[in-house]
């Protein structure tokens, strides 16, 4: 596996788990029940309604386990970004300072989370790379959707500098942001259109729904149903399953 890319073998398996919001004892029930080879974490493992900082100290731990294991990707969602550094611009509904500093003190390695991932030709981001936002941002030295990728590291890498524009850690007009789509961490999914010729994979929007669009050369998911869905992906096949019982 490279950097950023995930090649399965023929009949390997690979569990895609979207939103966690803190249910990560949920998350291990499915990884538990597949037994993927793989696993991907599409973000946001902090922050829910009326959550305290004894949630924020449990998932805390959690992830510090779950980054050890090496058939784990875990991508940054906009909720994780709050707690990576001390930047006010880049604060979330949710945070708040004392799960910041619970947070922190519990040492979590950020450096291995990533902002994406290809699992074969199925991108995953957190909340989806939009087709406005990726016209946006190409160029002639960014001219595909991986040189356009690439740079949201400089973004990751500039967190901390509160002048800089993070261009792709920007919220959209309709969550309230100043851009006019978001970012690969904050596009909601009435903002998302299909980049020609790219299969994606995301979530960041709740629904009750599992929602999918595809065209003859396009495909997406967003999955984000408050951890009702998850994806399987084997045999370069994509299913949607539900966590049904797993819940009780």
């Amino acid at each position: 596996m490279s950097d950023n890319s995930i090649c399965l073998l023929p009949d390997e398996k690979l569990v895609i788990i979207p939103d966690l919001h803190n249910k990560y004892d949920l998350a291990e029930k499915i990884i538990l029940m597949e037994n993927p080879d793989m696993v991907v974490f599409l973000g946001d493992y902090f922050d829910d309604f009326n959550d305290t900082v004894e949630d924020a100290d449990n998932t805390s731990k959690w992830l510090l386990g779950s980054l050890q294991h090496l058939d784990r990707v875990h991508l940054i969602g906009n909720h994780d970004l709050s707690y990576m550094t001390d930047n006010p611009k880049l604060k979330c509904t949710g945070y708040r300072q004392s799960k910041h500093e619970t947070i922190q003190n519990s040492g979590i390695p950020w450096g291995r989370t990533k902002l994406f991932c290809w699992v074969d030709d199925w991108l995953c981001t957190h909340a989806g790379l939009t087709n406005e936002f990726y016209m946006q941002q190409k160029t002639k030295n960014a001219d595909s959707v991986q040189k356009v990728l690439d740079l949201s590291r400089h973004d990751l890498e500039s967190i901390d500098d509160q002048d800089y524009f993070h261009a792709f850690f920007q919220a959209g007009f309709s969550r309230g942001g100043s851009s006019p789509v978001g970012g690969i961490l904050w596009c909601h999914y009435d903002e998302f259109v299909d980049i020609p010729g790219v299969r994606q994979i995301f979530g960041h929007t709740r629904d009750k729904v599992v929602r999918h669009g595809k065209t003859s050369i396009s495909e997406h998911y967003c999955i984000d149903t408050q951890l009702n869905h998850y994806a399987v992906y084997r045999d370069r096949t994509m299913k949607i399953k539900p966590v049904g019982r797993l819940r009780d």
